[in-house]
This record gives structure tokens, sequence and C-alpha cells, in this order.
């Protein structure tokens, strides 16, 4: 297959993927006695890459990977390749090709993406994958694979077979998308299931690309985990672990003593159950080769070994006498109740950190420390442990096995990354924060950071910022503008994008 059509008319949105990152997988797969190879010096290849906005930020955050992106569409394959050579980065590129005919040279990769490619290619294709994963994976690398769930997408399949039969397969997808529009108003007045009628509403605000390539295309096949699991096992692969959030895991009773191997068939068969318990619809797998160590379920032990970071807040006066629950909440809108003290007091600390991760044992005596200052009470750290691990399994708290630098504060004359500006000033790219975030930036923002040079002051800022926004036809008060200005650079500084400032050369 030369491009994939559809993809060229309506491109997914190129967006970073927080949950694919390597740093992450490698601490999901400690989580699960797993250990995967150092991501600052890893192979990563990804699979439907589109046209790299997942991929780029890694490349340009780890200097010394070797980044390998195949997309078979050559609309964004192209783009993508484009915005590396404007951004002069050396350790990525992105191939227009099919996955299942791969250059034979393409060596062995720590980490494999497979994000939105699984459930939405025929048989033939997904069987494709696992053998690239089989056959590329290094001993101790793992892949991520996303795939839709049947347990969930039961009772979404009618959605998608009106939408299908009531639209014409003829037209391109830009008009085909239109034309589900109308469908979901006529099916909402026509419909009274409310799990069908919630997805509605939310299809009539998604993305185009969302509604077309998860209801319109050719193929969306969901799987059961256990039939997911055959699979892996026909190619000699094995099931690592869950790389998306979970507010439920598997606890195996009466599993004292025993090795990996002796639990797995227990362990995937309550998986299995989770979904059907929990109607999960989409999950982001984590897999290694047959011939590498078993994991196991995921253990609050393994924390000691892990870092944390975390982008939160609290609307709450916090309170760290009592067990009474509050909630955190992170930029995206994902609420955390929590109830221990000691993690309340975590919480804080790790949201002043943040980008930076802290390592347990600092995390662990910053939290004491806080306690104590409070006059909390005795410190019991292992029921910190086990209130740090279901915050870290559900995302709340993300674990990594990389610290990072803190972020640099604004200085009088801030300066962007070279990423950060060129993502600002490309239309169509998403920026990404130095954890690999999305940042939904407004046009002043994105003019804003395009800004970010170095070479103005913040006063000079404003004044150029008001101007922009004049001829665009936005007229602002000087106050106004300033207050954005700082506002705005402040929230670059705490997503990592600002540099620090050259230093003056010293006497010679």
């Amino acid at each position: 297959m030369d491009t994939l059509a559809s993809y060229d008319e309506l491109p997914y949105d190129s967006l970073p993927l927080p949950e694919t990152q390597p740093d992450f997988l490698a601490a999901v797969a400690k989580l699960h006695g797993f250990d995967a190879p150092d991501p600052a010096q890893a192979r990563i290849l990804e699979l439907g890459c589109a046209s790299g906005g997942n991929l780029i930020p890694l490349a340009w955050r780890w200097p010394g990977s070797d980044c390998v992106g195949v997309e078979l569409s050559r609309v964004q394959a192209e783009a993508g390749a484009d915005f590396i050579r404007r951004l002069g980065l050396s350790n990525i590129r992105i191939v227009h090709g099919d996955l299942a005919a791969l250059p034979a040279d393409l060596g062995k990769f720590d980490y494999i993406i497979a994000h939105g490619v699984f459930s939405w290619v025929p048989p033939a294709i997904q069987r494709a994958l696992l053998d690239v994963c089989r056959h590329h994976l290094a001993p101790y690398g793992v892949a991520y694979i996303s795939f839709n769930v049947t347990a969930g997408w039961a009772r979404l399949m009618p959605l998608r077979t009106a939408l299908i039969e009531r639209t014409a397969a003829d037209l391109a997808a830009p008009e085909r998308f239109a034309e589900a529009r109308r469908v979901l108003a006529e099916l909402e007045a026509e419909w009274p299931d409310p799990v069908l009628l919630k997805e509605i509403a939310y299809l009539k605000s998604a993305a185009p690309s969302y509604l077309f390539h998860e209801y319109l295309a050719e193929f969306n096949m969901p799987t059961r985990f256990a039939e997911f699991a055959a699979q892996l096992d026909d190619h000699g692969l094995r099931y690592v672990g869950e790389a998306g959030s979970r507010h439920a895991v598997v606890e195996l009773e009466d599993a004292w003593g025993l090795i990996p191997e002796s639990m797995a068939g227990r362990w995937l068969d309550a998986e299995a159950a989770l979904d059907e318990a929990h109607a999960v619809r989409f999950r982001r797998a984590l897999i290694a080769r047959a011939d590498a160590p078993c994991a196991q379920p995921p253990q609050a032990d393994a924390l000691r070994q892990l870092a944390f970071h975390a982008d939160l807040r609290s609307d709450d006066e916090i309170d760290l006498e009592t067990t009474g629950e509050q909630v955190f909440v992170n930029p995206a809108g994902g609420a955390y109740p929590v109830a221990h003290p000691a993690m309340k007091a975590a919480a804080m600390i790790l949201s002043a950190a943040y980008p930076a991760a802290l390592a347990y044992p600092e995390l662990l005596a910053s939290t004491k420390h806080a306690m104590t200052d409070y006059d909390a009470g005795d410190f019991d750290e292992a029921a910190f442990r086990n209130a740090l691990f279901p915050l870290v399994m559900a995302h709340g708290v993300t674990p990594s096995v990389d610290t990072m630098p803190s972020a640099t504060d604004p200085v009088d004359r801030p300066r962007a990354h070279a990423l950060a500006r060129l993502q600002a000033t490309s239309p169509g790219w998403t920026v990404s924060g130095t954890r690999h975030v999305a940042l939904e930036l407004d046009g002043p923002g994105r003019i804003l950071l395009s800004l970010l040079d170095g070479n103005r002051t913040l006063d000079e800022l404003v004044v150029v910022l008001r101007n922009v926004l004049a001829d665009a036809g936005y007229e602002q008060t000087p106050e106004t503008v300033l207050a954005m200005t700082h506002r705005m650079v402040w929230l670059f500084a705490r997503q990592g994008l600002l540099t620090e400032p050259p230093r003056s050369p010293g006497p010679q």
C-alpha cells in the first residue's frame, strides 16, 4: 500500500502521548518486576507515528536516543520529516512505509510504540505488528500497544453500525464526517440508551479525526484481553502490565511465595475479569519477548525504586491532621481524592517541584519533614506507600525513572527552547511540555511563546504582543496584556519550556 487516503484527507491530531514516553514505560515495567532499558540511551521505534507529534519531543528530550518513526500516510510522514529538518535534529527519522513491509536492517529497539494501530487494521496487519515486536525488540525491550476492548465497546458498536449505514462510503473523509455529524443529531433524537447518548454528546465536540477513524473507518475491531494475550503467546511475546490509568488492580490471593511464572495464568485471567467488571473500553498494554523475564502484578514495594512527579492543585485548605478526603485536580481536569494526611503533604511537595520528579527517598524525607513541622504525629512509611500506590496507578502521581532538573524560572529576557518555538509557529502542531503533555494554547499564547527568543525584556514583550493583537483586531489595555504575559510566561516556565539564559563570557 502506497499511502492511506483517509489519513491523508483527515489526519489524526499528532500529539504527545504521556503514557508512551519511555521513562514512564520503564517505571510501569519496574512496578511489575521488569527492568527495562535506560530511556536516555534507548533506540525507540514508533509505528503509525503520524507527523511525529509524539516521537519528536522524545528525540529532543533525549539527544542520546535513536528514534525511528514509520507512517503509512504520505502527507503526515512528509510533514514530520520537514519539521525534523527545520528543527535540526539528527537522532530521529520518520519514514513513509508499511509496518508489514519494514526494512530488514532496522535492528533491535529498546522501546516500540504502537498507539492507535492494533484495533484499526485488518487481522493480517495485527499479526504483522506483533511480528515486528517479536523480531525488533531487544532482549529486555518493551513495546506499548493500545487497543479497543470488547467489554467496553459492546454497548457502543450499534452507534458505529448506524453511522456507517447512514453515511456514504464513497465520500471523501471530510464530507463523510460532515454527514456523520448530521446523523448524530438524528440518533440523539431517536435513541433512549443513556450510554449511547453520552457517547453521542462526546462525539459532537470531539476532533473530526477521532469521530471518523473510530466510527467510520473500515476497521475498528475491539478485542478481549484473553484473545490479545493468546495472540501474544502465538507470536513469542508476553504481557508485562497496563500503562493506562487504573482505579482497580489485580491482587492475587494465596500468591505469597509464588514465582511470576507460577502466577502468570491466574494473573491474566484476573485481568480479563477486571475488564468485564469495569466495562473497560481501551487498553495500553506493555509487552516483552517471551524469553525475557516474566513480569507480575504491580507491587507497592516497587515504589521505592522509582521517582515521581505530579502537577496537582487543591482549592481547599490542606488538612494534614485528619483523614478527611480532599480532592486534588490536574490541568486536564482529572480529580484524585486523597485522605491519607502524609499523602496530602506529598501531593503539595510534588506539585511544588514539578516538572522535576523526586526519587522515592527524597519524597519520603520531604514528606516526613513536612509532617514533623506540622506536628502531625507518627509517620508510618508502609501506610504512606500504600496511599501513594493507588494514586500512581490512577496517574494522579506519575512514576518515572528520570528525575529531570527543575524548571528554569522566568528571567528578564525569557527564552523558550527551539522545539517549543517551532511548535508554536507551525500551524497544526501542538506545543508539548517537558513532561510530554499537550499544552492547549490560544492564538495569543502561541504568539507570545514564539517571541521568547531571549532578545526581549518582559516589558518589550508586552508592547510587541499588544501590537500583534491589535493588528489581529484584538484591542487590549496595557494592563491586560501585562497580566496575560506574566501569567503565560510562568506557565511556560512550569512546563519546562524556558532555557537558562546564555552566560556572559568570563574575563580573558
